[in-house]
């Protein structure tokens, strides 16, 4: 799996965000695969559909993300972006209890959208969370 971090452009010089969004950089950003909005003196980096959707690429590696399948393909909704912005940080500096709840939160949202509809982007969530647990 590529890491988030890979899609900035290459003279980009990015830290994760400690707020809502993935990265910060202190120059506006152009790319497809990150929206750039200023927040401050930094320029907040979140991930775009077409970035989310570079990982729902990738063939299933667990029974979790097996399961997840009926949300590929969805259009994504601003819970799920908020997720993988928390797995790809976790990508960077893994914490288990953040690992831990992450997983959990997950689970929530699948089961909410099962019940109300949506659900877009959690299966590139699923993915990330597959890779941070080894499975």
């Amino acid at each position: 799996m590529t890491a988030p971090r890979a899609y900035l452009p290459a003279s980009v010089n990015a830290r994760r965000d400690r707020g809502e969004g993935l990265f910060v950089a202190r120059e506006r950003v152009e790319s497809p695969y990150f929206a750039c909005a200023p927040a401050g003196d930094v320029w907040r980096l979140t991930p775009t559909e077409a970035l989310l959707r570079e990982y729902e690429l990738e063939a299933p590696q667990s029974a979790l993300s097996r399961t997840f399948l009926r949300f590929r393909g969805l259009p994504v909704e601003k819970e799920s972006v908020s997720l993988f912005c928390e797995a790809a940080k976790l990508l960077e500096a893994p914490e288990r209890a953040r690992i831990v709840a992450l997983d959990r939160t997950l689970r929530q949202r699948a089961a909410v959208c099962l019940r109300t509809g949506g659900g877009g982007g959690l299966y590139a969530c699923a993915m990330m969370l597959d890779h941070l647990k080894g499975d």
